[in-house]
C-alpha cells in the first residue's frame, strides 16, 4: 500500500515541477507594434519589398531617461514580406515578437500591384504569429513615412495609429478595417475600403479610405465620401452634417444611425432601397429673433434639408461606385447573398456586369430629439 502511495505522489510532485522547455521571458523580445510594406526602388539593393518594423525604445519609459527617441524604426529591402523579421536578427540581438502588433501600413505602389497583395495577405492569413485582427491602413504614398513620423502624443507610433482608429466614435471620415474582414469583403463582394493615412511634416492624417478591388488599389474616397458610405451601412456611432436654413450654417451632430437594405426582384431589374435613420441633436444655429429652435415648422424644415443633404450626396457615392468603379462597396451583392440565396446563385458570377445596371433608392429618415442648454 506504502508502494503505492509512493507513486502517486511522485506523479502528483512531477506535475507540479513541469514547466515551459520553450519559454521566453518578456525582456528577451522585441514587440513589434506596426510594420510597413512597400516596394523596393533601390535598384542597388537586391529584393522586391521595403519591411518597415516598428517597436517601442524601452529606455526611454524610465524615469529622469536622457534617451530623446520613443521608438525604433529598422527597415530591410526582402524578397519576400515573411523574411524580414528573419533578415534583422543579423541586426539584433532579440527576437522581433509579432502578437502585440497593432497595424499594418501597406503602400499605395503596392497596392497596385495585385499578384504581390495575394501573396501578402495569403501568407498573412497562414501565420500564426501575427492576429487576424490587426488593423490595416493604406498609406498615400509610402509606409515607411507613415511610421517614421515624430509624435509626441504616444510612445509608440503603431498604438498613436490604434488610438486613432478609435476616433471612430467621434467621427465617421474614415472607417477602421481589420485584416478579417477585409479579407471577407474581398472573397465575397470583390471590393473594400480600408482608412487612408496621409503623410505631414510632423504628423500623419486618417482620412478617408482607398478603394481596393480585387486586391488593387482603384481610387479614394474623400472624407465626406466615407461619412455619408458609412451612413448606408450604419456604421456611425457619431458625426456632423450641415445644411442651411436661411443663408445659415446649421450643425446637425449624429448620435444613432441605423441602415437596412430591401431587395424587389421583377421580370427586369433588380431594386434596392437603401433606408437609413438618424437621430441627433442641433450643434449650432445663428440665433434670430424668428428663430425658435424649438418651433415644430423649424424643426420640420431642418430635418426636411438633412435628409436631401443624406439623399443626395449618397446618391452621387452610388453613382461613382456603379459607373466609374463598378465596384459594389454598399454590400448589396452580400445583402443579396444572405437573404436572396437562389437569385445570388443565378447572378452571383455575373455580379460585376449585373451592379451597374440595378436601381438603388435612398430614403433618408432623420430626427432632431435635442436643440441646446438654451432657448
Amino acid at each position: 500500500m506504502k508502494k503505492y502511495l509512493m507513486i502517486v505522489f511522485i506523479i502528483l510532485i512531477t506535475t507540479l515541477l513541469t514547466g515551459c522547455w520553450d519559454v521566453v521571458e518578456i525582456n528577451e523580445r522585441i514587440f513589434v507594434t506596426a510594420i510597413g510594406i512597400d516596394l523596393n526602388e533601390d535598384p542597388n539593393v537586391e529584393g522586391e519589398y521595403l519591411m518597415t518594423y516598428v517597436y517601442p525604445n524601452i529606455a526611454s519609459i524610465k524615469e529622469n531617461s536622457s534617451q530623446k527617441e520613443a521608438k525604433f524604426v529598422k527597415m530591410t529591402v526582402v524578397k519576400s514580406p515573411f523574411y524580414g523579421s528573419r533578415q534583422l536578427t543579423t541586426r539584433l540581438d532579440k527576437p522581433l515578437y509579432f502578437k502585440h502588433t497593432k497595424v499594418i501600413v501597406i503602400g499605395e505602389d503596392l497596392l497596385k500591384e495585385p499578384d504581390k497583395i495575394k501573396e501578402i495577405f495569403d501568407g498573412l492569413g497562414r501565420d500564426p504569429r501575427i492576429n487576424r485582427k490587426v488593423k490595416i491602413i493604406v498609406a498615400q504614398g509610402k509606409a515607411k513615412d507613415i511610421l517614421n513620423v515624430k509624435t509626441e502624443q504616444e510612445l509608440v507610433i503603431g498604438g498613436y495609429l490604434n488610438s486613432m482608429l478609435q476616433n471612430k466614435k467621434v467621427s465617421a471620415r474614415f472607417t477602421e478595417q481589420n485584416f478579417s474582414d477585409l479579407i471577407k469583403d474581398l472573397q465575397i463582394s470583390k471590393v473594400s475600403t480600408a482608412p487612408r493615412a496621409v503623410p505631414k511634416k510632423d504628423e500623419f492624417k486618417l482620412s478617408g479610405a482607398a478603394i481596393l478591388k480585387d486586391y488593387k488599389l482603384i481610387g479614394w474616397l474623400g472624407e465626406m465620401e466615407n461619412s455619408f458610405l458609412a451612413l448606408s451601412k450604419g456604421e456611425v456611432v457619431s458625426d456632423i452634417i450641415n445644411t442651411y436654413y436661411e443663408d445659415t450654417i446649421i450643425s446637425y451632430i449624429i448620435s444613432n444611425n441605423i441602415a437596412n437594405k430591401n431587395v424587389y426582384l421583377d421580370k427586369d431589374n433588380i431594386n434596392v432601397d437603401i433606408n437609413i435613420y438618424t437621430e441627433g441633436y442641433l450643434q449650432e444655429y445663428k440665433y434670430e429673433e424668428d428663430t425658435n429652435a424649438f418651433d415644430e415648422e423649424f424643426l420640420q424644415t431642418v430635418e426636411n434639408r438633412l435628409e436631401n443633404e443624406i439623399e443626395e450626396n449618397l446618391g452621387k457615392i452610388i453613382d461613382m461606385f456603379q459607373n466609374k468603379y463598378r465596384s459594389d462597396a454598399l454590400g448589396i451583392g452580400e445583402h443579396i447573398s444572405k437573404f436572396h440565396p437562389r437569385v445570388w446563385k443565378d447572378i452571383g458570377g455575373n455580379w460585376e456586369e449585373i451592379f451597374p445596371t440595378i436601381n438603388i433608392n435612398v430614403n433618408a429618415d432623420v430626427k432632431v430629439r435635442r436643440t441646446g442648454l438654451t432657448k
